[in-house]
């Protein structure tokens, strides 16, 4: 498939999941609030910072203003200066939506558009003042409906694999950050003996990664190290990190697989240099994590783990853009087939 249209399949399912994971962690921290007294400066800021958003929001509002509760789920729910906002993520990815519709299902951009039509319109505005829990809710509702539909209506192929690629790359990313909460809210964490109130950040940070049920399933017992575990090492949750990194390893390798054979009769195949810094990069970071364990996490310290894979998984999507979106021009000759042997002349004349 040519390269437009295989990123905008990459960036449609990370936009979405974006967006699901945005309005996951908005209200989550919502009722954690209710369960924890937390200074002024704790409560809203973490969210930002984890967002990305710092920064460019007291550039806007002012330092003061990330003690503001509203300001801060304004901004990350509606505003259009904020490019991770739940509305800016909901526009792009429906404008990539949009730019395929002859490679997506006709169900997907009916639940999309629909998606769109729902919160850009007075309903979605009206829920948000009335019940902002429901209306956080109700956003994650229209994600978990496009994935759904996605994978019950799009057959599998190099389309399908570049979304599922986006989707893992931008989950990882989004797990860690989620993660990295916890150092920004209560300080750096070294495993010591733990609060009631560590323990309520702990069980907070498994509900914004909606694995509260998948984790107490396999574990008896709250703590900083076995949540750490799960999220980052376990292998059969979808939204660990060591599973999103396998799973986009997964997607890339059928991803380098697929192409036009050069000869009739001969496997699919591409060149061996097609999307390998991408596959290089993920490699990487598959045994980086079969290698690793949550003794090695809290020896290196568990916000430093988080910040060095956070660049990584940055990496791998730089990398992605360069071998399949914006590919250099020597790499795109490079990667030209020659014609067989025997066939030059007839495909001269």
């Amino acid at each position: 498939m040519i390269s437009r249209a295989a990123e905008s399949c990459f960036w449609l399912h990370r936009y979405v999941e974006r967006v699901e994971s945005s309005a996951r962690m908005l209200q989550v921290n919502l009722g954690l609030l209710l369960d924890l007294d937390l200074p002024a400066f704790e409560r809203w800021r973490p969210v930002l910072i984890v967002a990305g958003e710092q920064p460019r929001f007291e550039s806007l509002f002012g330092a003061k203003a990330t003690d503001d509760a509203e300001t801060v789920q304004d901004y990350l729910t509606w505003n259009e200066d904020n490019p991770v906002s739940i509305l800016t993520s909901l526009r792009w990815g429906r404008e990539n939506a949009r730019t395929i519709r002859e490679t997506i299902s006709l169900e997907m951009w009916e639940t999309l558009n629909a998606f769109w039509l729902w919160l850009s319109g007075k309903e979605a505005r009206r829920l948000y003042r009335q019940d902002r829990h429901a209306f956080y809710q109700r956003v994650r509702e229209h994600c978990l409906l496009f994935l759904g539909t996605w994978e019950s209506t799009m057959p599998e192929g190099e389309a399908f694999d570049f979304m599922r690629l986006g989707l893992y790359l931008e989950r990882a990313g989004q797990t860690a950050r989620i993660l990295d909460v916890k150092h920004h809210t209560l300080g750096p964490w070294t495993g010591q003996v733990e609060t009631h109130v560590d323990n309520v950040q702990w069980l907070a940070i498994l509900r914004s990664c909606s694995a509260s049920e998948p984790f107490f399933k396999g574990n008896a017992q709250l703590s900083g190290p076995a949540v750490a575990a799960f999220l980052l090492l376990a292998r059969g949750f979808p939204r660990s990190v060591r599973c999103c990194i396998d799973r986009a390893g997964d997607s890339l390798a059928r991803i380098r697989e697929q192409g036009p054979s050069p000869v009739a009769g001969e496997r699919l195949g591409v060149r061996d240099d097609v999307g390998k810094r991408s596959a290089t990069v993920l490699a990487m970071l598959r045994d980086h994590f079969a290698k690793r364990s949550i003794a090695d996490v809290v020896a290196s310290g568990l916000h430093e783990e988080l910040t060095g894979l956070i660049e990584w998984v940055t990496d791998a999507c730089d990398a992605v853009h360069a071998d399949f979106f914006d590919p250099p021009v020597d790499a795109l000759m490079a990667s030209l087939v020659a014609p067989p042997q025997g066939r030059a002349s007839e495909l001269e004349g």
